[in-house]
Formats: structure tokens, sequence, C-alpha cells
């Protein structure tokens, strides 16, 4: 007797677990099953004589579909690169402590016994001794990561390791022996050389690009040569540095066709936890001001930072020197010269496709972390002591970070979130913190048994590091709704009638492809026409403007003609009244004058009377004085 197929109807088989928990069937990956040639089947757990259910090889199948078909890409993993080296040893009996086989290190707590069971090992993805050089550190773990040309999004290099341990002279090295950052930027402008360019029109703001004016052009260019101005000297240092990079490594240039690369700079510090921009030209180091650390679908970037253009690497190595003149160092009983902060050296190089419009950028982070210190051994006090104490706290945030990464990878559920905002360093880092870009760190280690413990903390931090695996971002295209169906999809296209289907749709395409090209043709030739046709409607508007402009200037004319009229004869009119007012007066005036003149000349004959009688006068009163005298 047949069995019966189950279905939702019919109560569940006893053999089947009710709580529906996972069960160990070997799954089959669909591409068996779509194959030419083959009968479909699927494999049955080992031990097991019961044929699965249809719903099992539904479910089956949608879960194989759903685990393997949505990815186009494999994807590929790889762990952070993490290389040890050691810093000469000058002491005696210093290198006792620890060994070196291949690529690991095997510690041993001096005064205890020479038994395994006392030994630590830690592996490394590369142990550079004390007589390995700086281009031999450089060739093996910074130059296969920078390959701006490929479109990567970049790489973080750290160097971490305690106070004195020679973190700085890795990362930057001197005149003589030049560290990872010089040779980066060799690197960068001896490969990219031939299509660098020399004005910076394109720049990433808040992780988007913005083409720049001309007036933002010419301020970019001004900001760099403010920096060179202030700059005293260091023009045949870097040169030498320059000869003595080429002569050690053979930097080529590289093919890119029509791309154009625009290469930024900057440069920040982490000092107290407090980011400063070291490149800022506007600002003053006195009164210098915390930026703040924002962060954008995951990429970090910081509010108002000074990015500046190099379009040389003589630009490039001045901005270096620039901002390595305003970091702060100071000075402890471990190291004469200890860096105070963690300082970051970034190198953006943006690559623009002429042909494709495309725009990609690489991101290149060098981070010199201050060195982890024990108090009681570096004597720190006061300003020292609080500056101690951040950076402690920082390298602690980051080693919980890497913590935290490593036992996420460890099972599929996430135990916690990475606690990358607990501190500015990890911020800023948190692209390669968080998988997004590799990341490479150079442990530094000063191998002497007074700083053991020290060195064991560092060794063990490392080991973390070690462990992560960096994932790229697979592409990832999103599969049908439905997955019950792909089997006799695959049979559908494998048919004979999907390949007549096939070569009919093949016919169709090249018919739709000439009608393409005779679409364009005349699209092109309207295009012409347009222009022809813009050409004679930007005449004949030409031509009608100069006629409108006649054609107004003499109306004016006209209008100004007669408004002249009507004034004149508004004036006219208005001094008419007045002018027979005027008449009567002068009128009137020639009377009084007449008048005047006529009481003028009675005044003169009044006066003339007037003067007579005054003789008359005068000679009677001498009459009467004569008779007054003869009487007497």
């Amino acid at each position: 007797m047949k069995r019966a197929q189950p279905s939702f109807l019919n109560a569940i088989e006893s053999s089947v677990d009710r709580r529906q928990r996972p069960r160990p069937i070997s799954r089959v990956r669909l591409e068996t099953l779509l194959a030419d040639d083959r009968q479909s089947c699927v494999s049955l757990p080992q031990g097991s004589s019961r044929m699965p259910s249809t719903s099992e090889l539904e479910e089956l199948a949608e879960d194989q579909y759903e685990e393997d078909g949505a990815i186009l890409e494999s994807r590929e993993e790889e762990t952070v690169k993490v290389c040890l080296r050691l810093r000469p040893c000058t002491k005696t009996g210093g290198r006792m402590a620890f060994k070196i086989k291949d690529n690991v290190l095997i510690a041993r707590c001096p005064g205890e016994s020479q038994s395994t069971a006392s030994q630590k090992h830690y592996t490394f993805s590369n142990v550079f001794e004390e007589n390995v050089s700086q281009a031999e550190v450089y060739d093996c773990c910074i130059r296969p990561t920078i390959r701006p040309t490929l479109g990567e999004p970049g790489a973080t290099f750290l160097t971490y390791g305690t106070s004195g341990s020679g973190k700085t002279y890795t990362l930057l090295g001197n005149e003589t022996n030049p560290g990872i950052v010089p040779r980066s930027i060799e690197q960068i402008y001896e490969e990219l050389y031939d299509n660098i360019s020399t004005e910076p029109s394109l720049k990433m703001e808040c992780m988007k690009p913005i083409p720049l004016s001309d007036e933002s052009v010419l301020e970019e260019l001004r900001k760099l040569r403010v920096i060179k101005s202030r700059l005293q000297g260091g023009e045949e240092s870097r040169t030498v540095i320059s000869d003595t990079i080429q002569q050690q490594h053979q930097f080529e240039s590289l093919e890119m066709g029509d791309k154009r690369v625009f290469i930024w700079i900057s440069f920040v510090e982490i000092y107290n936890e407090n980011v400063y921009d070291l490149l800022n030209v506007e600002g003053d180091y006195g009164k210098r001001k915390a930026m703040k650390v924002l962060s954008n679908d995951g990429n970090a970037y910081i509010k108002g930072l000074s990015t500046l253009y190099a379009g040389t690497k003589e630009d490039a190595y001045a901005l270096l020197q620039y901002g390595l003149q305003s970091a702060t160092y100071g000075a402890t009983d471990v190291n004469s010269n200890s860096s105070r902060s963690h300082s970051i050296f970034t190198v953006t190089v943006i690559t623009h496709s002429m042909a494709t419009q495309r725009i990609s950028q690489s991101v290149y982070k060098f981070c010199d972390l201050a060195g982890s210190e024990r108090l009681k051994k570096t004597g720190t006090v006061g300003d020292r002591l609080k500056e101690a104490q951040k950076i402690n706290t920082s390298l602690l945030v980051l080693g919980r970070c890497l913590e935290t990464v490593h036992k996420n990878q460890k099972t599929k559920k996430l135990h916690e979130l990475v606690p990358v905002r607990d501190s500015k360093l990890t911020m800023i880092i948190q692209s390669a913190l968080l998988g997004k870009e590799p990341m490479t760190m150079i442990v530094n280690v000063y191998p002497t048994e007074e700083f053991y413990d020290e060195n064991l903390n560092v060794l063990n931090f490392s080991s973390i590091a070690k462990q992560i695996v960096i994932s790229k971002q697979p592409k990832i295209m999103k599969a049908p709704h439905s997955t019950r169906y792909s089997f006799f999809l695959s049979q559908a296209i494998s048919s004979p009638s999907a390949k007549v289907d096939t070569h009919r749709l093949l016919m169709e395409y090249e018919s739709l492809k000439l009608e393409n090209d005779r679409l364009v043709a005349e699209a092109e030739q309207k295009s012409a026409e347009i222009v022809c046709l813009q050409k004679k409607l930007a005449i004949q508007e030409f031509q009608l403007r100069n006629e409108l402009t006649d054609n107004f200037q003499q109306h004016f004319a006209k209008m100004e003609e007669s408004y002249e009229t009507r004034i004149r004869s508004a004036k006219e009119l208005v001094v008419l009244p007045y002018k027979h007012q005027l008449a009567s007066l002068e009128k009137k005036l020639k009377s009084k004058e007449q008048i005047i003149m006529e009481m003028e000349d009675e005044q003169d004959d009044y006066e003339k009377k007037l003067k007579a009688y005054e003789e008359e006068l005068s000679k009677y009163r001498l009459q009467q004085s004569r008779v007054r005298r003869l009487s007497v």
C-alpha cells in the first residue's frame, strides 16, 4: 500500500520533532539538481532509511537557495595582519626572556624554569628581528596593501607597543632610514605620477565628492603656499629621503588610461581624548579648538578638518613636516621624547574616470599610537600623569573593541555591540575595526626583562587582533521571492525549446540593435538640425531686438519733442499774468518816482527860502546889537 503524503490536514509524523528543532540533514547545493544529464536527487542523512517528505524537500531546497543562491561572488576573508618588530637591545641578557622560532615568539618569565608549561607562544604574520631594515618591513607589511588603482576603500596601519619601543621610528624613521609613511608617499606618487591632477578640482566632504569652483581652487592653493612659507628649511632633508627610498625600492608608474587622480592629506592628533587639527592654517596653536568626530553610514569623518591638496610628493612631505611640528611630545623616565598623543596621518586618493564618470576613493590612515605606560616606571606626575591615563584608557577601549569583534566572529549571534564610540581613536578607525577595510598592525617590542610585564600585555593585545577576520562585503543579488519552482525553471531553460527561444531572442536583439543604431543616427541628425535652427533663431532674435530698439528710440524721441512743446506752452501760460502785474507795478513805480522828484524840487526851494530867512535874521540881530550899544 502506498504511503500517504503528509499535509496540513494530517498529524505530524512521530519521527518529526514537534519543536521544529534543526536536524542533521546534509544539505545539497541546488547546482547539482540543475546540472545537465543528471537526475535530481537529495542525499539522505547517513544511517537513515526513511525517505524525506515533500515538505522536507521543499524546506531543504529553500534553505539551500537562501544560503547559496543570493551570493553572487565568493566571500574572500583575511585576518588582520599583525607583524612583530623587535628593537635592538643594548642591555645584556635582555633577549633571554624571548625567543624567535619562525613567525612565533616564545616568551618565558625571567627566573622560572625552562619547562614548556611556563612558556607562552604568540604567532604573528611576520616577525622582524633587530637587523631587519626599514625597507624590508615596508615591502613585507605595507607595500602590497597600497593599491589605489583597484578602487579599494584603503587601509589602516597601526604601530603599537610600549613607550620607547620604536613605534615612531617604524612609522616615520629618520633621514637615513625613512619609515613607512615617507615610503608610502613615494609609492603613491611614483605609481600615479602621470595621472595626478595639478589643480584640486575634486574633493571629498562628509564622504561625498564635491567639484570645486575656481575660487575654492585658488583658496586651497593659497593654504598650501602659507604652510610652505611657515616651514623653516627641510628641502635638502626631503630630497635625501626621497633619493634614499628610490634607491631601495623600484616604484613603476601604472597605466590608468583616462583616469585623473586627486590626493588630499589631513593630519590630526588625539590629545587627552580631544581631536586637534595639525594642518590648521587660520588658527593659532595656543588657541586651538577640539573637533567633533561624526559618522556617516559607519564611515567616520571629522567636522571642519583641514584637508589640503598635495599635487606633488614635495607638497606631501611639507604637510607631514608641518604637522609634526605641531604634535605634542614630552619627556618621561623611559623616553626623553615620548609621544603624548595618538597621531593619524591620512592620505586620501580620489580617482575620477573621464569615460565612465565614476569616482572612487582610497583612504590610507597611518596611526602612531602613544605608548602604553606603567606609572611606576615612567614616573609621570601632573600633566604627564593625566596624559598617561587618557592614553591607557583609549588603548584599553581599542583592546575591548578588538576583543568584541573577535567574540562576535566566533559565533553567528552577536554578543554585544563594538564599543567604538567610547574613544575618539576607535571612532576614527572604526571602518577598519568593523571589517570595511584591511588593517595592518606593527607591534613594536623592546625585548628586555625590565619591561617583561608590559611587553606581555602588548603581546596579548596583538594575539587578539591576529585572530580577527576582515571580511570583504560581498555583492548580493536579491533572490526571487519564491524558490520552490527553481528546479522547474532550470529545466525549462535547459530544454530544447528554450534554445529555440534563445535563438529567436538573439535575432530580435540584433534587429533591435540595428534599430537602435538607426534611431541614434536619426537622433544625431535631429540634434544637428536643432543646433542649426537654434542658430537661425538666435539671428532672428538679434534682428528683432535691433528693430524693436530702433522703434522704441524713435517713439521716445517723438514723445520727448511733444513733452518739450507742452512744457513751453505751460510755462507761457503760467508767466503771462505775472507779466501784466509786473507792467502795472512798473507804471506805479514811475509815477511814484515822478512824485518823489517833484517833492525833492520843493524841498530844494524850501531850503533856499530857509537860508534867506536865516540871513535876514542874522542881519536883524546885528542891527539890534548896534542899537543897544549906542543907547548905552
